[in-house]
C-alpha cells in the first residue's frame, strides 16, 4: 500500500513509529534496487537501506521536515553506498589491458619482457578461475558487458552473476598479491 509523504511527515514530527512503516512501504524495494548500482550483493544493499531507514528515524523523529522524502532518502542511500563500498575493501577489475600497459609504464618501470611475464602471470590465473567465475569475470572486464547484459547471455540472474565476479576479483586478488592490487580500482 503506497502512503502519501504528507501523511508519513505528519507522523515522523508526531514521533509516531509508524512513519517507518510506511516508508518501508514506499520505498524499500526501490531502494534496495537502487544500492546495488553501487554495491556487489543484495544482503549488502538491504543493510544499506536497513541503516538509512534506522538513521532518518533516530536523527528526524519529532523534527520538522521539509523537502522530498523520496529524494532524501535515494540521496542517503547513495552516499551510504559508497561510504559502505569505500570501507568495505571491495575493488572492480577495470580495464584490464589499458590501465595493465599504463600502470606498469609508470609504477615499474621494467622491460617489455617482464612486463610480458606479468602479463602471462595474469591471464594464467584469469584461465585458472574457476567456469563460471571466469566466464563471468571475463565478460564483465574483457567484454565490458553490465552485470544484466552477462546474466542474460549465461541463462542465470544478476544477483548469480555479482556472485561469480566477486568470487573471481577475490581469487584474483589472493594469488596476484600486489600486481593485481595495481590494476584494481572502483568502477561501479
Amino acid at each position: 500500500m503506497k502512503h502519501e509523504e504528507e501523511d508519513i511527515i505528519d507522523l515522523l514530527k508526531k514521533g509516531n513509529v509508524a512513519c517507518v512503516k510506511m516508508l518501508f512501504d514506499n520505498y524499500y524495494r526501490a531502494l534496495c534496487v537502487f544500492a546495488l548500482r553501487f554495491l556487489n550483493s543484495f544482503e549488502d544493499a538491504e543493510d544499506v537501506v536497513q541503516e538509512v531507514f534506522v538513521n532518518f528515524w533516530e536523527k528526524k523523529k519529532g523534527c520538522e521536515f521539509s523537502g522530498s522524502l523520496r529524494s532524501f532518502l535515494f540521496g542517503a542511500v547513495n552516499k551510504a553506498a559508497l561510504y559502505h563500498l569505500r570501507n568495505s575493501d571491495r575493488m572492480v577489475f577495470e580495464g584490464l589491458e589499458t590501465h595493465l600497459n599504463q600502470l606498469m609504464e609508470e609504477e615499474m618501470p621494467e622491460s617489455d619482457e617482464d612486463i610480458a611475464l606479468r602479463k602471462q602471470k595474469l591471464f594464467r590465473e584469469i584461465e585458472a578461475l574457476p567456469e563460471k567465475c571466469r566466464e563471468v569475470f571475463v565478460a564483465i572486464v574483457l567484454e565490458n558487458l553490465s552485470y544484466k547484459e552477462v546474466a542474460e547471455k549465461l541463462n542465470v540472474s544478476v544477483n548469480t552473476v555479482k556472485t561469480h565476479y566477486s568470487r573471481a576479483l577475490k581469487q584474483l586478488r589472493e594469488h596476484l598479491d600486489i600486481i593485481a592490487l595495481l590494476f584494481f580500482s572502483i568502477k561501479k
